[in-house]
């Protein structure tokens, strides 16, 4: 089937009775299977249709892809765990031919009412130069997986074989990212860059991630919709072939919206 034109598009399943289905896109691979990205925005969109409470935003997700999500059609299943006052947990499974390709967990919560709610953020953005001021990346064909055409990367820190620190800096958007702007949205985003592992070794290798957190902690409301997102990430540590990572992201005003923790998997 043709790419979709939107990220919105490729990450919204349609609803089936009690059940869900996403048609997996041409055009959004990593190696075998769909982006990671892709994978956990559709469990996602999945849980968030499934509780239906514009009321409770995505707090927190876990996810795990155990196995390649083909391209064509995906079953979705969505169990709600429990449903309290203000918090919902739910989880998401995805199946192809029989076998759950990835697994979500999402814990959806309202704001807890009244104006003594306590509230801080000791991390402080990034100091980068203004995303008009740093050209697209050319990133096309060749090593780069297929999906990145689908992503606009404005790179200020950390390229794949430069054999530098393993941290990257810089602006990501989508090319055409549709309408949504929620917790969908930002693990489509916050995953299309490649792992700052990669920064580190002389060849590219496969990598593949084997665990998925992501933590939103802002809204996207009032930023400008046709900026990109600051991204920050760091993976100090790697043993076994095992690379942890943490990344960020932040609106072109300096809030802090997305953190994400990674493992990959580096491939011999």
């Amino acid at each position: 089937m043709p790419t979709l034109a939107t990220l919105d598009d490729v990450t919204t399943p349609r609803r089936l009775a009690d059940a869900y289905q996403l048609e997996v896109a041409a055009g959004w691979r990593q190696g075998r299977g769909a982006f990671g990205g892709l994978v956990v925005g559709a469990l996602v969109r999945a849980i968030e249709l499934h509780v239906a409470d514009p009321a409770r935003r995505v707090r927190s997700v876990t996810a795990e892809i155990p196995a390649p999500v083909e391209q064509g059609a995906a079953d979705i299943a969505v169990d709600l765990l429990r449903a309290g006052k203000h918090v919902s947990t739910a989880r998401a499974s995805l199946s192809q031919h029989g076998e759950i390709r990835a697994h979500a967990v999402a814990i959806l919560g309202a704001a807890r009412a009244g104006g003594d709610s306590p509230a801080w953020n000791d991390r402080r953005p990034p100091d980068a130069p203004a995303w008009s001021t740093v050209p697209p990346a050319p990133i096309a064909g060749g090593a780069w997986p297929e999906f990145a055409q689908h992503f606009e990367y404005r790179v200020i820190e950390g390229l794949p074989t430069a054999g530098g620190r393993g941290d990257a800096l810089g602006w990501i958007r989508p090319r055409a990212p549709g309408e949504a702007r929620g917790a969908s949205f930002l693990a489509a985003a916050i995953d299309a860059w490649w792992p700052c592992a990669m920064n580190r070794l002389p060849t590219f290798r496969p990598m593949a991630t084997l665990a998925f957190t992501l933590d939103v902690v802002g809204e996207l409301a009032g930023a400008d919709r046709d900026a990109p997102l600051l991204y920050r990430a760091s993976a100090p540590v790697c043993t076994d072939g095992y690379a942890r990572e943490t990344r960020e992201l932040w609106t072109a005003d300096g809030r802090l919206v997305a953190v994400n923790h990674q493992t990959f998997a580096i491939i011999q």
